[in-house]
């Protein structure tokens, strides 16, 4: 009988900020820089419109697994523990048993944070602070939820699997009786997030970061999501909020075993 060792893999998720004024070319050597110091094994990454992705891979030591150009997403892997099976699924080198794979970027509109606390949030679309908690809810889920589904839809019920990126909503976990329905709906197929798992009584709000967006409510939007996989660790950083961090959301790092 072969036995296969588990290892330790760690997680990232980062909005890379495309609304950054600075040069991209200078800011792909900062990340580099940022991203370099974390031992990254699975990097998603969003708001990639104008980098050069294959640069960051390249100088990471990471291989691209998929990039989705219309989402301004990319998910990346440490060749020298995990093997690409293809483009939504992988395994460690040593293992058998796949993992599935999903970057997400879902629509900011309507922001229920800023709802909240009464203050109008201008995108796409402007929602009228006159809806209700329900009218809000409805349009998350009208707005996310199938995005969601079509990614659920492809995870066999006993799969392993990891979806992870900038959600644009709160989770339910965060806020007292408002059922958030992107949360719930990964929740009821069996996913963990990673930090509230970890992070039983911390807040760990993920926007806004740096010198961006400073007078709009903090939230945490961004997640990492696991199915059947033991998680081990987790945190968030945006340099100690230097506000010279590089983005205008924080940076949620994960360790799961596999």
């Amino acid at each position: 009988m072969i036995l296969y060792m588990k290892q330790i893999i760690r997680i990232a998720t980062i909005n890379l900020c495309d609304e950054n004024p600075v040069k991209k070319s200078t800011l792909i050597i900062e990340w580099i820089t940022v991203l370099s110091k974390f031992n990254i094994d699975i990097l998603f990454i969003q708001e990639i419109y104008t980098y050069n992705v294959e640069k960051i891979a390249s100088e990471l030591g990471l291989k691209l697994l998929n990039i989705n150009n219309f989402e301004g997403i990319a998910v990346f892997i440490n060749p020298s523990k995990l093997v690409i099976i293809d483009n939504t699924h992988i395994k460690l080198k040593s293992g058998r048993k796949p993992i599935y794979i999903g970057g997400i970027h879902l629509d900011d509109v309507p922001s229920l944070p800023h709802h909240m606390n009464h203050m109008l949030y201008k995108s796409t679309v402007t929602i009228p602070l006159s809806y209700s908690m329900s009218q809000i809810l409805q349009l998350c889920a009208k707005r996310r939820l199938p995005r969601i589904k079509e990614e659920l839809k492809n995870i066999k019920q006993n799969d392993r699997a990891i979806i992870a990126g900038d959600f644009n909503e709160p989770s339910h976990l965060d806020l007292e009786n408002i059922k958030t329905p992107v949360s719930i709906e990964l929740e009821k197929n069996g996913f963990i997030d990673t930090y509230r798992y970890i992070n039983k009584n911390s807040l760990g709000h993920t926007w806004p970061a740096g010198k961006f967006y400073k007078n709009h409510p903090t939230q945490r939007i961004d997640f990492i999501y696991t199915k059947n996989i033991k998680v081990v660790g987790s945190d968030i950083y945006d340099n100690d909020n230097d506000s010279t961090w590089l983005s205008d959301h924080k940076m949620v790092v994960s360790d799961v075993e596999i």
